[in-house]
């Protein structure tokens, strides 16, 4: 009898895990319009030119005086008064002055506006309290933009600033990439939703409200479809109909070799196929990564630590890459240690940490949090980020080099 064991997929680091990810993922096709009001943090899909410039007009940029200038004069007639939202009614003449106010069209035959401090007024007319040159104070038409301008190259992720510019220049509505459409779900026969009774050897799906607080963004569209059963048969129809429907599909629990780990046995069986399976991380070794139909799927490990390391590190350049991203690198901040730890000789370990100090050169010193383990939350609550362990032989000291991964850079998509 052959009792032969087929050999396990090798563990891969995790740039090479990332670049198989990247690969393996195209950009969405498909774009659609929306209001400004809808445009943040959605991914633009034509370059933006202007179609006017700006300002529109020449404007005075304070409260005073246009003037038309008489080279040495300082005493100057009084000829109207325009303020902003109004058409000045007329020429103005060498000697001139305008009572102006802030963001007003200036006069033509302005050549500059006096601030109502640098001026005495009396009656029909006012004197300069000082000498001003041609332009002082007037904003020119096209200064800021000019007609025809770049305004925002496709692909930039749109935010206030965007959407400011895009409005100033009359534009109401703008082109982005359709969002991307992610199904998120968590296996297990012993998961129940927070607010469910706790039955017997019961415990309640983190995973699921973790994931989504973590990549929830404008330019997704996630359906969550809640807890699958330890059910092969199940699993392997869901993956049919996600295929179907969903560009990245993101599974917790499941992702490991047990009895009841069914997830990458599903996903084959769906027709589809895994090419990341094993990476030399921890926690999160079990990640495993494939396609079935058009979808991406990422399936995590269902231990919430593990699972969120896997989302941080794999899940992102997904996302990313799918939304036609620059596809952000793996990149831990240097810091120093402030404890001490073993290192393992194959695996990069993340460790919660927060920031204690800073040495002569100004790098962060972390500690670690908690006494590890992929299962552990409370730890995150107090930490700033991840510690990053290298693989190696010897040990981590104090003062030593690690890498540190802030939460804020982390969680930003």
């Amino acid at each position: 009898m052959n009792t032969s064991v087929a050999p396990r997929a090798p563990l891969l680091t995790i740039d090479e895990a990332r670049g198989a990810v990247i690969a393996a993922t195209t950009a969405i096709a498909g774009e659609e319009s929306v209001p400004l009001g809808a445009a943040r943090g959605r991914v633009l899909a034509r370059d933006i030119a202007s179609p006017r410039a700006l300002p529109v007009f020449d404007h005075s940029a304070m409260d005073g005086y246009a003037l038309a200038l008489v080279a040495g004069e300082r005493r100057y007639r009084l000829a109207g008064r325009v303020v902003a939202g109004q058409a000045p009614r007329a020429a103005m003449k060498p000697g001139d002055a305008v009572r102006i106010f802030t963001g007003a069209p200036a006069p033509p035959g302005a050549d500059c506006v006096a601030m109502q401090e640098n001026v005495a007024a009396s009656g029909e007319s006012i004197e300069l309290l000082r000498p001003h040159g041609a332009g002082e104070n007037i904003r020119h038409a096209g200064e800021d933009v000019a007609a025809g301008e770049l305004l925002a190259r496709a692909g930039v992720v749109l935010d206030a600033r965007h959407v400011g510019l895009a409005a100033a220049v009359g534009l109401a509505r703008l082109e982005v990439r359709r969002r991307l459409r992610l199904a998120l779900v968590s296996t297990g026969d012993e998961l129940v939703a927070p607010g469910e009774a706790l039955g017997p050897g019961a415990i309640f799906d983190s995973n699921r409200p973790m994931l989504r607080a973590a990549i929830e963004r404008p330019s997704l569209d996630i359906s969550d479809f809640g807890i699958l059963r330890d059910d092969r048969a199940a699993i392997t129809e869901f993956f049919r109909a996600a295929a179907r429907e969903f560009d990245l599909v993101v599974t917790t629990g499941g992702a490991s070799v047990g009895d009841e780990d069914h997830l990458a046995a599903a996903l084959t069986a769906a027709g589809g196929s895994v090419g990341v399976a094993r990476v030399a991380i921890r926690p999160g070794k079990p990640f495993t990564h494939g396609r079935v139909g058009g979808a991406s799927v990422a399936i995590l490990p269902g231990n919430p630590f593990a699972a969120l390391v896997a989302a941080l590190l794999f899940v992102r350049p997904l996302i990313e890459r799918g939304l036609g991203l620059p596809v952000q690198p793996f990149a831990p901040l240097p810091a120093r240690a402030g404890f001490d730890h073993p290192r393992t000789l194959e695996r990069t370990e993340f460790l919660p940490a927060r920031v204690i100090d800073r040495d002569a050169s100004g790098l962060p010193v972390v500690e670690r949090l908690g006494r590890g383990g992929s299962a552990r939350l409370k730890p995150l609550i107090d930490a700033d980020g991840l510690a990053v362990i290298a693989p190696g032989e010897a040990p981590v000291a104090r003062g030593g080099d690690v890498g540190f991964l802030p939460f804020g850079a982390a969680f930003s998509l």
